[in-house]
């Protein structure tokens, strides 16, 4: 599961960055986005290693993020008017790669030792009164 999220990732990372500067002008240009994107994200789940049960909840939650982070940004760009089938995909791998790290970041973060399982809060404000 930690590879096909880091494929994904990597693949909306690109994608962003084209889109963000006018295209990929070169195929080194698009392998070394792709490669970085990929080793930056499978790298994060390999390092958690030390702790199966943490590295387990983040690639769950990369997993869970990327199929949120993609319907919610294909509705988001289904709405406008300028759409069309390229933007969706575009916007749909954008959003895959976005919900992969956030959901990973959380899952690993919000883990907790010999917990339930339950996700524990990640801020916590007090407000004096």
């Amino acid at each position: 599961m930690l590879g096909a999220t880091g494929l994904t990732a990597a693949t909306g990372a690109l994608v962003a960055y084209g889109r963000q500067g006018g295209g990929v002008s070169t195929l080194s240009e698009g392998l070394t986005v792709w490669g970085i994107g990929l080793v930056g994200f499978v790298g994060g789940g390999i390092a958690l290693g030390g702790n199966g049960a943490r590295q387990e909840r983040a690639v769950y939650a990369a997993g869970i993020g990327a199929v949120a982070g993609s319907l919610l940004w294909l509705g988001i760009e289904s709405t406008l008017e300028a759409s069309d089938g390229a933007r969706k995909v575009a916007a749909t791998l954008m959003g895959a790669a976005a919900g992969a790290l956030a959901g990973g970041v959380y899952g690993a973060l919000s883990y907790e030792e010999g917990g339930s399982g339950a996700p524990t809060s990640l801020l916590s404000v007090h407000i004096p009164f």
